[in-house]
């Protein structure tokens, strides 16, 4: 459940700040209020500039420099605009959800604290003291982070300790299959860049799909024959509903008696053949039923999450967190 329930991943990373040397910025105001529980400007600031950067790692090539001033909505919202607004979710979450702490009897060992220490410790040896200056981090309010986070996530995993969902055979049930995919797109490099195949080698590949299929089906084997072809098959299960695999290939598979081998399936991607395998896959259930646990965990937790937001005071002092403004992509700051 770690996975299914972590609330607000803290970022492990310090960034320069804007308002970082700026003699009107006090850090101790507060920002905003939930049921009464002061949120810190400094705090504030900490999660706008750690979630800037990571925004900024995914964005900057697509927007360039004038990204946190790209309208991204029809009421003309920008990314700042957006970034703010998930940053003041993901503290009101973390808040919130510690106020509960005690009514599940959730609380941080002292082996939890240790452990918190040193990876505080370690946060702070290993970035340049002049980052950590401007942004106003020393490794006591790393470590109070860092335990608002653990406890966050313990207390969201203690909400729903008890809830165990119930499922019918034919949600969780798989059967084996095994596929393979000759691609006619093209090639990509160690940096994700395509280049395509050229007529020939897309005619080239689409021979030898049907080489494969043929030799498939003659040894009853598709894994073995594509792998005498230097191919990479891919043993796997499907249940009754498409699951994220090539559609396409998951309707031919159902169609298929255990054993039986499709003929090559053409697809956006390229031609895929595909085995009937098996009609149960004990492995594939057991992880599909453990998928479908967690993912029905995380929505009760989310439904908890929002009760609790529903019924919280919570109090903005915009003033105060108008004085963390994003403007400028951080590497202008360096």
């Amino acid at each position: 459940m770690k996975k299914a329930v972590a609330v607000c991943m803290l970022i492990v990373c310090i960034i320069l700040t804007a308002c970082g040397k700026d003699t009107d910025f006090k850090a101790e105001e507060t920002a905003f209020l939930v049921n009464g529980e002061a949120v810190s400007l400094r705090e504030w600031n900490f999660y706008i500039r750690m979630n800037q950067m990571q925004w900024e790692k995914n964005y900057l090539d697509l927007y360039g420099d004038d990204m946190w001033s790209e309208a991204v909505n029809e009421e003309g919202g920008t990314l700042a605009d957006s970034l703010k607004e998930e940053v003041f979710d993901t503290i009101l979450q973390i808040h919130l959800t510690n106020q509960h702490a005690e009514e599940y009897q959730v609380s941080l060992d002292e082996a939890d604290r240790e452990e918190l220490r040193t990876r505080a410790a370690d946060f702070m040896e290993n970035y340049h003291q002049a980052l950590l200056d401007y942004a106003q981090a020393d490794e006591t309010f790393v470590y109070d982070r860092l335990c608002e986070r653990e406890l966050s996530r313990l207390t969201a995993e203690a909400s729903i300790q008890d809830y165990q969902p119930e499922f019918k055979e034919e949600q969780v049930h798989r059967e084996g299959i095994c596929y393979v995919l000759i691609s006619t797109t093209g090639l990509r490099d160690d940096e994700g860049n395509l280049t395509p195949f050229s007529q020939e080698e897309v005619e080239a590949r689409t021979q030898l799909a049907q080489e494969v299929c043929e030799e498939a089906k003659a040894c009853g084997n598709l894994k073995e024959a594509a792998e005498q072809r230097g191919l990479t098959p891919i043993e796997s299960s499907m249940g009754a509903q498409d699951d994220g695999q090539e559609p396409l290939m998951l309707e031919a598979a159902r169609a298929l008696a255990v054993g039986e081998i499709s003929d090559p399936i053409e697809t956006e991607e390229g031609w895929f053949l595909v085995q009937h395998t098996s009609d149960y896959d004990e492995e594939g259930t057991a992880y599909w039923r453990e998928y479908l646990t967690d993912a029905a965990k995380e929505e009760a937790y989310t439904q908890i999450y929002e009760q609790w937001k529903a019924d919280a005071s919570i109090d903005t002092v915009q003033e105060i967190m108008d004085q963390v403004e994003v403007k400028i992509v951080l590497k202008e700051l360096l």
